[in-house]
């Protein structure tokens, strides 16, 4: 009688701990909601400097047509903490936008402080 109830002590003490790896795992997966918003460069001041203003960067929900060469800005995608929603979308300025020139008049997007933003940079037009 003894080795039948530790049996099932052991029984409902692997279900418990089963339970707790599921549901405890689940608090550690990656965040399959993400949001991120994309913008487009829209100035024709395509320098460094210009590059880097949050300003310079409209929202843009389908915006296409960059071939990933690193010579001028085109469009990023960047998370919703980086992004003032309310009315028409805006960059925030905590993003702090880093760009490189590729001449003295244009530049392309390096990084930013989201960590996870997407970038896709032009062939200088």
């Amino acid at each position: 009688m003894y080795t039948a109830i530790k049996n099932v002590s052991k029984g409902l003490m692997a279900a418990a701990l089963g339970l707790v790896l599921v549901f405890g795992g689940s608090a550690f997966k990656a965040d399959s909601k993400r949001v991120q918003y994309t913008f487009r460069y829209n100035s024709t001041d395509k320098s460094q400097a210009e590059v880097e203003k949050e300003s310079n960067w409209i929202y843009s929900p389908s915006s296409a047509g960059c071939n990933q060469v690193q010579q001028e800005a085109c469009i990023i995608h960047v998370d919703q903490a980086f992004v003032n929603t309310s009315g028409t979308p805006t960059l925030d300025p905590s993003l702090n936008l880093l760009a490189a020139p590729y001449t003295a008049t244009k530049a392309y997007v390096t990084s930013s402080d989201d960590g996870d933003m997407d970038i896709e940079n032009r062939t200088a037009q």
